[in-house]
């Protein structure tokens, strides 16, 4: 099983659907306002992807109007100005149901938010079927309460909100290396269905740096039972960056870093099978895409 050598981030969390499929939507009693097509040639944007676990760009008011505000789900949502308009840019969860969604959208202080819909079209992730140590599917009883401890401090990092005007998706993979396992594969670990894969791993050797895809403030260093050696960064605006399995974090909390910048080394602690590193990017809460914000192929 060469070509699945590295696999990150086994949590056993709540299992989404392995197989994204479109399923229909109950009518509203009012219809929203239609969200168009954004232009993402802005280099500070990412790929409009509007797919489960992908990015919809959504044009949302002229850019010579003061910033609206929009939400999804309740959690804040990144507005970027991008040419003629105010782009909202909004990360989809792997679970996200093809078909219409929403926004809500306030355009001036003491204003009705109003409501704006895109549509969201299915996609399909490969299945991969691992086999695996049983301790690595089924954590034992006695580190029960560490996990589910790691986990709400971890949901609080996730939902870390800081507003900045230099918030860029211009970012560069953070190591060089086979690409072991992508985004959004739906995972059978010893015949029991799992959460997808909601990162990019990357196989590298243990000791290769690592780099910061873009600037951004260190969030978080710690060591966690799944995920070992970790770093958070937040670039601003709900749009965060993890790094899993390093040997050896090189900033601390608080750090401010810049693109290229070196954060740390890789390695393979944690569940984790080998030497790599798990590259997750999270936008509003959730995990998407990490490819959408490479302007290069890696």
């Amino acid at each position: 099983m060469a070509a699945v050598a590295r696999y990150a981030c086994l949590a056993s969390v709540t299992m989404l659907t392995l197989l994204v499929l479109a399923i229909p939507l109950t009518a509203t009693a009012k219809a929203p306002a239609k969200a168009s097509q954004a232009s993402s040639t802005d280099p500070g944007l990412p790929r409009d992807s509007r797919v489960p676990g992908g990015v919809a760009l959504l044009p949302i008011a002229p850019s010579n109007e003061a910033r609206p505000t929009v939400t999804r789900d309740g959690s804040p949502v990144w507005v970027k100005k991008g040419g003629a308009d105010w782009i909202a840019v909004v990360g989809l969860s792997l679970s996200t149901a093809p078909g219409v969604q929403t926004v809500s959208v306030t355009r001036a202080a003491g204003t009705a938010p109003e409501t704006l819909s895109f549509t969201v079209k299915p996609k399909r992730y490969p299945v991969q079927k691992l086999k695996l140590d049983k301790a690595m599917v089924d954590p034992p009883a006695e580190v029960t309460a560490r996990i589910e401890r790691e986990s709400a401090h971890l949901k609080t990092v996730r939902s870390t909100w800081r507003s900045s005007n230099e918030t860029s998706a211009a970012f560069v993979i953070p190591a060089q290396g086979r690409l072991s396992s992508r985004f959004g594969l739906a995972r059978v670990l010893n015949g029991q269905p799992r959460s997808p894969h909601a990162g990019l791993d990357v196989a590298i050797p243990t000791g290769t740096p690592i780099n910061a895809p873009a600037d951004g403030v260190v969030l978080d260093v710690g060591d966690y039972y799944f995920c070992g050696k970790t770093i958070y960064i937040d670039h601003g605006n709900g749009l965060l960056t993890l790094y899993c399995h390093l040997s050896e974090p090189q900033v601390k909390a608080g750090d401010v870093v810049k693109q290229n910048q070196r954060i740390g080394l890789s390695g393979g602690t944690g569940r984790a099978t080998g030497p790599h590193l798990h590259w997750t990017v999270y936008l509003n809460g959730v995990s998407v895409e990490p490819e959408l914000f490479l302007s290069a192929k890696p």
